[in-house]
């Protein structure tokens, strides 16, 4: 049985490897077909959120699987399906807490709480078959990609952040509390534009009267990119399949996660956090029900 800085490890060496390869988990340049946006429950209908969100993304990436419904070996046969022969599962975390009785620098019996971290294995649908999830191995009918900033707008615009745009960069002012991005017809993209807005929006939850999350400068970019690119899934919009300003960002972030076992845990488990919130002021919050996994600030 792995210890818990084994599995941390673990899956910090997968996404170490991903970003090596060119592949930036979190980041998809297509939108998810036939099914929910990010990964998701197929038998209970709840998202993934934390590292699981990134962990599934990267499964996803890696084994070109378009459809985010995934779900445990039993929860497919409990609705009449199975797993094909020699499909990997891939490997997510579960968050709990235990308690135990340690003795205190008194000498005193003292219950204490501990944060607990195991291992849990699913599949994709595209890993199994049976009647109920047959459509979703259909060719999916492609059609060309016409961007709908309708629901991207409605977003933006319920948080009533203060957005100035006509600048020559872009930046979320603490002191001023408020965003500036150059003029939309400077990007070279609509999803680039929505990604920056995404991106600085980020910051903007950050302050302590929203989310109060803290960070070294490294910490802060590695989670406003994760929480633009969750917010971007959600949006269902895709990002820009161009890495010319995104490579010089990698080796940083192999070396971030690199020295810190836990530092894509806490990116992810904030990012979903500020993803959440932003999303919260024009969605219902049924919405947001998501699975129970790894919580990195106990971890």
């Amino acid at each position: 049985m792995q210890s818990q800085n084994e599995i941390r490890q673990s899956i910090t060496n997968s996404l170490i490897q991903s970003l090596s390869e060119g592949r930036i988990p979190w980041r998809k340049p297509w939108v998810s077909i036939g099914g929910p946006r990010m990964a998701t429950n197929f038998v209970t209908n709840r998202r993934y959120s934390g590292v699981n969100t990134i962990i599934t993304m990267m499964a996803e990436t890696k084994n070109n699987w378009p459809v985010s419904y995934w779900a445990t070996f039993n929860q497919f046969r409990s609705i009449g399906c199975h797993i094909r022969k020699g499909s990997k599962a891939t490997t997510i975390v579960y968050w709990s807490q235990i308690k135990k009785t340690v003795e205190d620098k008194n000498g005193d019996s003292v219950e204490k709480t501990i944060p607990y971290l195991k291992t849990w294995n699913i599949f994709n649908v595209a890993q199994a078959e049976g009647e109920a999830i047959k459509k979703f191995h259909a060719q999916p009918e492609l059609k060309t990609f016409d961007v709908d900033r309708t629901e991207f707008d409605a977003t933006v615009a319920a948080t009533e952040a203060r957005i100035d745009h006509g600048h020559e960069l872009a930046a979320y002012l603490p002191l001023e509390d408020r965003i500036i991005l150059p003029d939309l017809g400077r990007f070279d993209s609509w999803p680039d534009y929505a990604a920056t807005t995404l991106h600085e929006l980020s910051h903007w939850s950050q302050p302590k009267h929203r989310l109060n999350i803290e960070g070294s400068y490294a910490e802060n970019e590695l989670f406003a990119e994760i929480t633009s690119s969750y917010l971007m899934a959600a949006l269902g919009i895709p990002h820009a399949d161009d890495m010319r300003n995104t490579k010089a960002y990698i080796q940083s972030w192999i070396k971030h996660v690199s020295g810190d076992p836990k530092a894509i845990w806490k990116a992810s488990t904030a990012s979903s956090r500020a993803a959440e919130y932003i999303l919260s002021f024009s969605r219902p919050a049924e919405e947001a029900d998501v699975e129970n996994d790894a919580e990195a600030v106990a971890v």
